[in-house]
């Protein structure tokens, strides 16, 4: 077997290992599996050009390894549509002017934050803006109800099989439960900051959505957003932040 079609042979197994992985452990846990992809990848384009590869003719050629870059590209989707982003490459401005606040989505969500923080019951709640969260979706137990102050209380109770890992919001619906995000690796928190908090950064470090944190020992309310945490805010500055963020489409 010539060398280019090894390469591209064990490029697709490797690729395949991945999808799979990555559906059971976190981003970061796979994150030398990645690079290692690439590796891969580009052996196989410089033995397609520079090489020569098979004898096979050029068409035949992109014909097969075509299909491994977009394989390589939906791996990558979170990274790439986050670098996109920040780049601005097809970024399309939206209009504030006359945009609407989904009051009825911040009314359920005041409701059950202020009972879970009564009550010292841990919970975090990600809200998904423009950056889609399907990574995560996929890895987390599916959900697709409706959106009520009773149902996303429920799911934080300690004794519930879903209280642990972070619940994601899509417009109007719970989309899942258990969901679990990479930890930020910064260091200048401050220690009583737990896993929750840690999460909630970590994710906004990653895409632009809006994540509340109530801690399971204090009961104070926090906000993660554009990789800034607001720790302990009040039930006005909470509602200061739906109003900025939880827009009407």
């Amino acid at each position: 077997m010539k060398s280019f079609d090894f390469l591209v042979l064990v490029s697709y197994l490797y690729a395949i290992f991945i999808l799979t992985l990555r559906t059971k452990v976190s981003h970061k846990a796979i994150r030398v599996f990645k690079i290692f992809l690439i590796v891969l990848f580009g052996l196989s384009v410089y033995y397609m050009f520079a090489v020569g590869g098979s004898d096979l003719p050029l068409i035949t050629k992109l014909a097969t390894i075509l299909p491994l870059g977009y394989v390589f590209v939906m791996i990558y989707i979170n990274e790439i549509t986050t670098l996109l982003k920040k780049l601005g490459v097809g970024a399309t401005k939206k209009k504030t002017k006359g945009s609407k606040t989904n009051n009825e989505l911040a009314s359920k969500l005041i409701s059950t934050i202020e009972f879970l923080s009564n009550r010292k019951i841990g919970a975090l709640i990600t809200i998904e803006r423009d950056i889609k969260l399907s990574g995560y979706v996929n890895k987390a137990m599916l959900i697709n109800a409706p959106v009520s102050s009773e149902l996303l209380a429920s799911i934080f109770i300690p004794t519930t099989p879903l209280h642990d890992g972070a619940v994601i919001i899509r417009d109007n619906t719970i989309v899942c439960a258990k969901a679990y995000y990479p930890s930020t690796e910064r260091t200048d928190l401050p220690l009583h900051f737990g896993t929750r908090h840690r999460a909630a950064i970590g994710i906004s470090e990653q895409t632009d959505a809006l994540t509340v944190v109530v801690s399971e020992e204090t009961g104070y309310v926090s906000l993660t957003i554009n990789r800034q945490i607001d720790y302990n805010v009040s039930k006005e500055t909470l509602n200061l932040y739906f109003e900025k963020y939880l827009k009407l489409r």
